[in-house]
């Protein structure tokens, strides 16, 4: 889990995962601007940390990356898988809830033997 952040690290975290997304798909921030439909100008600053944006706005520079809002914020495809099977649990009672917890435990036991 995440360390909790004031607003200034999470600005400066969340800029640079746009930084690096962008970077490793050889984009410069003419065209990923361009896709987002942000300014040039106000993605700078997102890079930088310098300014925060609304959720639409990240989605909509997700989308131009091509990737979740959960890679963006956090950084890691397994994220994805995990926020995934979080909204699976958001509506389980507590008693689905632990069933469906034993039921991963055994599974990841037995695919571990399987594997060995």
């Amino acid at each position: 889990m995440m360390r909790k952040m004031n607003q200034a690290e999470l600005n400066r975290w969340i800029g640079s995962q746009i930084y690096k997304e962008r970077i490793g798909r050889k984009l410069s921030q003419e065209a990923l601007s361009e896709a987002a439909g942000v300014s040039r100008n106000f993605l700078s600053m997102l890079e930088n940390g310098n300014k925060a944006a609304k959720i639409d706005t990240y989605y909509r520079i997700a989308c131009a990356l091509d990737i979740s809002l959960c890679t963006l914020f956090y950084g890691d495809e397994n994220n994805e898988i995990t926020a995934e099977i979080l909204f699976l649990l958001s509506d389980c009672t507590p008693k689905e809830s632990h069933a469906l917890l034993e039921i991963l435990r055994t599974a990841k036991i037995q695919f571990a033997l399987f594997q060995e």
